[in-house]
Parts: C-alpha cells; structure tokens; sequence
C-alpha cells in the first residue's frame, strides 16, 4: 500500500476524514478476494490492500454441507473430459454466456492446483490422480471434496499465504460507499473503521485506489429463510448505488435447511431417509404432511433420497412426484400454514397406514442399492447416517446438537444467488471500470449450475480479475488526485447521512435495537415472502412498492445511536439492493416468465395437472427466455431500466498455437 498512514486529509461536512491510496482495494476476505490477491501478488504487484468487516466472518469461513463440493474439470478419469464437455454442463439451464463459461471451465485446473499448491488436501488415489464424484447437474463425476469445510479450508491456506506474503489486511472495516469518477470509473471507497466509532469522524475514512475489487459474496441478510451464516449480509448494493450492472437477479438457490444452527441438509442427511413431520408453533400435534401427496413407499423413499444431491428446491422436480415436491410442502407447512417442521433421524419416513409397516422391502431399488453399496443399511436413519457419513453426525454435535436425542427444526432457506453484477470475461463490470465483482456477487451462473461450481467460479474469477489489473498501465499521483476530487460529493452524501441519522442521538440503545430490528425483519420477511421460492406478479408489484415505501421511511429517521453506525449504513445499501432485485423479478414476471431454477410461479389463471396442493397452479417456464440475460441497470435520471440481452455463444476458435503466441507477445489476448 502505497501510504498505509495517512499522509492527507479531506475535510467534509466539517469533519477532517483521513485519505488512503492504495493500488487494488480489495474488499472482503473470503477465498475468492484471498485468492486474487495471492495471485497479484505472487505476479509482482504490491500495491495491495484488504479491507474486511470480520476476517473470520464470510459464507467461505461459515458455511458448508455433509459434502461441500468444489468442481473441477476431470483429469483423473478413465471418462474424457474436456472444458467444451464442461460448458455444456454450465450453459444446458439456460440464461449464461458461453465464453464466460468457457473462460471457468478452461481455467479450472489451474485454479485447482493453485489450491493445491497451497497445501489443500484433496483426496487422490495411490497414482496422484483427483478423482471425483457427480454431483447436482453434473454427468461427469468432476465433483471433489474435503468433507463439510471444503471453503473454509480454502480461506484458511490462502489466509496463511495472505500473511506470508505480508499483504496488508484491515480487520472491522465496513465499506459504506464505493466512489465513482466523473469519468464512470472506480476510484475508490468510503471505510467505517468500527473500532473508531468514538472518534471525532466516527471511524470514517476515504480509500483512493486504481481498482477495486468486490468480493463480498451473495445478498446474505436478505431473507428470513436463510442457511448463509448469520455473520454475512452481502454489500452487492453498494455497486449497484453508483450504476455498476446486474445480471439474473432474478436467479437463487433454496433448498431444505435447519435453521438453528444454519446448515444444508443435502447429501447424507437426506440419503438416510429420515423422517418429515410438522407442529404447531408450540410443538404439539404433530403432522406427517409428505406422504398424503406420494402413492406408495416406493415414491416417498425415492423422493426424499433423490433430494439428497437433487438438494436445490427445482421447479421442473415436481411434476411426478419429484423431489422437489418435498420442498413445496415444507413451505407450505412453514410459509402459508404458519407450522413448524423437523427432520427426525431417530425415526424413519413415515407412510401411509394402508402402505403397512416401513423395512428394507418398501424402499425404492435405486435407494436401497446405494445404501447397501455402501454398508449403510440399518434400522434406523441414525445409524445408517453413522455407517454413510458418521462425520455428518460429529458436524451438528460440534454445535451442540445430538442427532440421536432431538430432531431439527428446518425451513426451505435461500442459499446462494446465481445472478449478481455484470462482468465481462476477466470479471471486470462492464460498465464502471476497474470494478471487479467476483465471487458470489458476480452474475456469471445462469439458471441453474452444478453443484459446487460456485467455489470454482471465485478462484477463476480471482485469477482472471488479478491478470486484468496487472495488464493495465499504473496511474500517476497526479491523474489519481484528480479523480479522487471528482468524487467529493459522494463522501459529502455518505457524511451527511451519517451525520443526518444521529442527530440529536435522542434514542436510548435499547430503542434504536428495537428500531433497526424492525426494519429488517421487515426486509427479510418481504423478500422470503415476494422473491423467495414462490413468486406471483401481484405479490412481487406489491412488495417493490413497498421496499421503495421502506426506503424512503428509513432515510427520515433520526436520533439513532451511533454506536448503531455499522447497522445504519449496510441497511442503506441492503435497502437499494432489495429494489434492484425486486425490481428484477416484476420485469421477469411482466415478461411472462414462469417457473424455472430454483423458483415456482404461481400462475391461478392457468391450472396445472401437476399442481401438488390446492392454491397452487403452477405457471409453466417460457423456455424461449433460456437464450438471454436479464441485465438491470440505471438510465441517465438514476432510474432502473431492464433488458434482455442474447447469451453469447461458447467461443468456437481453433486456437492455432502460432497466433495464439502472437496474440499472446503483443497482449491481444487481454481484449474483452
């Protein structure tokens, strides 16, 4: 960094705010920002700086599943495989560029052994060889594992090489505004140094910086439904304030989750064939509410084992008894009936009484063939869960939950979001440049991807953003102050609010919680209810209004605390980002977009002979939106506009050695 003390100051509304410059600011420190900066800096460029909220807070620390997958191209299969083999699996859903694709899929294994370099200890045979497993919309076994932590290994080898290489990192650093140049381009961000907030300027600080790049995940503290970890709210609307695009917002993940201690219920839990039930809010008068809606064990025990590595809620799974049909009832008994539900892994699923009694012979071939494969039948899902994944078991007990003495309560919760900000094949926006989103908050998955791509995704966007940044010319002192006061009046809004919302500091701590509690449950419960796994046109018209109505409340209040400050600022942004994507699903919805991905649309005007509960029509996908991305951005007034824009197609050169050499001399290939 070029100055890590201040060596200027920017007076603002009044306050004398510190100025840092750096080269890239990097911000978050999840394994796709680590890495981007390992990969800067191993290439020579210094000019680095981190700035987190909480170093050991992020979806890559905090989350996992029974099997956290991280997927790769194959190479250690008698199967070939190939990174055209590979888009096909990225681009078959639908609503994806294929040279995006292309550039996750040829990049993969270098990608890989970087980790690998670092000391990651993937399991491989006797020869060296990677070799994987299928997984959600994979037909090529490129999936690969360390267990429940396969992220948080990664954080933890790259943190290590973070430190290593002496890259400076700030821990309690909230990015409260990123700053835009008259001339569109990045220049830098506004900090609240948290431990500071006592201080004359409350902790805020101006970052100059060539680049900044984004890597702060998914928009975690959106919903009431949630598996993201509790320590992640996401900051994607912090690029979305200064006009950065948005692809596929519409785009998330959900799928079965316990939601006291926030884990994916996918793969072993749900292998072992454990049992559903619901209660009422009190936990009295227990329910079985699967089996009324399946015709025989065979269908049950083959639904629920299905939803093992089918784990995502997928509109086109439930039709037939699929198993995203369990999905769609769990939501129904939690959503709409306002009931509790458990998984229950000291009893088996639970059938109807004309079915007779569950054993081994009511299970569906394909289920009990796996479980006998793999020397896990029992009596109990308790104990076959022992015999599958007994590391499944010792994950929760770590948490203090014994599966063996109390069921846990779960809920269909949003996981991860496919869509985000709009980069190009280098993961640089294309609109506000030098901003690089990558990581969860990059928009590059379509409507579906297989599971685990996502991992794969942020290290290739890593390497690619920190090849970009390295390719460009190094800016003097002189054109960087210059850009630095362009932006003055986006430090003086920041500032002004600041200064706005604290006024008079007349609300006791006790109240200002009640206040911002309120406002976020508030956002939470419109986004689970408006943009979560069900959606319908009138519901979504009526929760934009209202988000806009919340906004606008918000920015009238006054007299919070300031030790509220942190909270205050990342409402604001989460608040812009709830428009955007509201926004997004009304204009997707408007469009005659069904059910597709991870969403169901109700459509009551046009019944569906598949429609699994009364109140449910289900609007069939409009397959021909497949061949375009939803792109949202602001027009010259600020105001949000929406287009379809066509998927490029997976690129179809030869790449003929000697011009790819040629290119490759001259720096051709650094062209977007």
């Amino acid at each position: 960094m070029r100055n890590q003390e201040s060596l200027e100051k920017m007076t603002v509304e009044g306050l004398p705010l510190h100025v840092y410059r750096t080269g890239t600011l990097i911000i978050g420190s999840g394994a796709a920002s680590l890495s981007c900066a390992v990969n800067l800096k191993r290439r020579g460029y210094s000019d680095i700086l981190i700035v987190t909220d909480n170093r050991n807070g992020g979806t890559s620390r905090n989350t996992g599943s029974d099997k956290q997958t991280y997927y790769k191209l194959s190479d250690a299969s008698q199967i070939p495989d190939s990174p055209y083999s590979m888009v096909d699996s990225y681009t078959r859903g639908g609503a994806v560029h294929g040279d995006i694709s292309f550039v996750e899929a040829q990049n993969s294994l270098h990608a890989f052994y970087n980790l690998i370099s670092l000391g990651m200890e993937f399991p491989h045979n006797r020869y060296g060889g990677y070799t994987g497993y299928k997984t959600d919309h994979d037909p090529s076994s490129r999936g690969t594992s360390l267990g429940p932590y396969t992220s948080r290994e990664m954080v933890k080898v790259l943190n290590e090489e973070i430190v290593r290489l002496g890259i400076d990192l700030w821990n309690r650093c909230d990015v409260v505004r990123l700053l835009k140049g008259d001339d569109g381009e990045i220049t830098g961000a506004v900090i609240l140094r948290k431990d500071l907030l006592e201080s004359e300027t409350h902790g805020l600080a101006v970052i100059c910086a060539e680049h900044v790049v984004l890597g702060t995940g998914g928009p975690a503290g959106f919903y009431a439904a949630s598996v993201y970890p509790r320590v992640h709210t996401g900051s994607i609307g912090l690029a979305m304030e200064i006009g950065a695009q948005a692809d596929n917002l519409t785009e998330s993940q959900f799928g079965i989750a316990s939601i006291d201690f926030r884990w994916n219920l996918s793969g072993s839990y749900q292998q072992v064939l454990p049992r559903y039930y619901s209660t009422d809010s009190e936990g009295n008068d227990e329910q079985d509410f699967l089996s009324p809606h399946f015709d025989s064990w065979q269908s049950l025990t083959n639904a629920v084992f299905l939803k093992g590595y089918q784990w995502p809620f997928d509109a086109a799974k439930i039709p037939g008894q699929g198993s995203s049909l369990i999905d769609l009832l769990v939501y129904h008994e939690t959503q709409v009936k306002g009931r509790r539900v458990f998984l229950d892994f000291r009893s088996n699923v639970t059938g109807k009484a004309s079915w007779g009694p569950f054993d081994r012979t009511c299970i569906d071939d394909t289920s009990l063939a796996y479980l006998e494969k793999s020397h896990a039948w029992a009596d109990t899902p308790i104990e076959r869960l022992k015999l599958l994944n007994e590391a499944s078991i010792g994950m929760y007990a770590s948490h203090g939950i014994d599966l063996e003495s109390k069921p846990l309560e779960i809920d269909v919760c949003a996981q991860h979001n496919n869509g985000g900000l709009q980069g190009d094949i280098w993961w640089e926006s294309v609109n506000v440049k030098h901003l690089y989103p990558i990581g969860e908050v990059n928009g590059s998955h379509g409507v579906s991807r297989p599971g685990g791509s996502a991992l794969n995704a942020g290290q290739v966007g890593a390497l690619r953003a920190a090849q970009r940044i390295i390719g460009y010319e190094k800016l003097s002192d002189t054109r960087m102050e210059e850009k630095v006061h362009s932006c003055s009046s986006q430090v003086s809004e920041i500032v002004r609010l600041m200064i706005r919302v604290t006024s008079g500091n007349s609300m006791t701590v006790e109240e200002g919680k009640r206040v911002l509690d309120s406002y976020t449950k508030e956002l939470q419960h419109r986004m689970s209810t408006a943009g979560g796994p069900i959606r319908s046109l009138s519901l979504v018209a009526q929760a934009l209004e209202e988000a806009k109505s919340q906004q606008d409340r918000f920015l009238q209040l006054r007299g919070l605390p300031v030790v509220f400050l942190s909270r205050i600022l990342r409402l604001r942004h989460m608040m812009i980002a709830q428009i955007w994507y509201l926004f997004a699903i009304h204009a997707y919805l408007k469009r005659g977009g069904g059910s597709r991905g991870s969403f169901l649309v109700i459509d009551r005007d046009h019944p569906h002979s598949f429609s699994p509960l009364n109140g449910y029509t289900i609007k069939e996908e409009n397959t021909d939106l497949r061949s375009f991305i939803q792109v949202i951005s602001t027009d010259e007034n600020g105001e949000l506009t929406e287009y379809m824009e066509s998927c490029r197609p997976v690129p179809s050169e030869t790449f003929w050695f000697e011009r790819v050499w040629k290119e490759f001399l001259s720096e051709k290939h650094l062209d977007s």
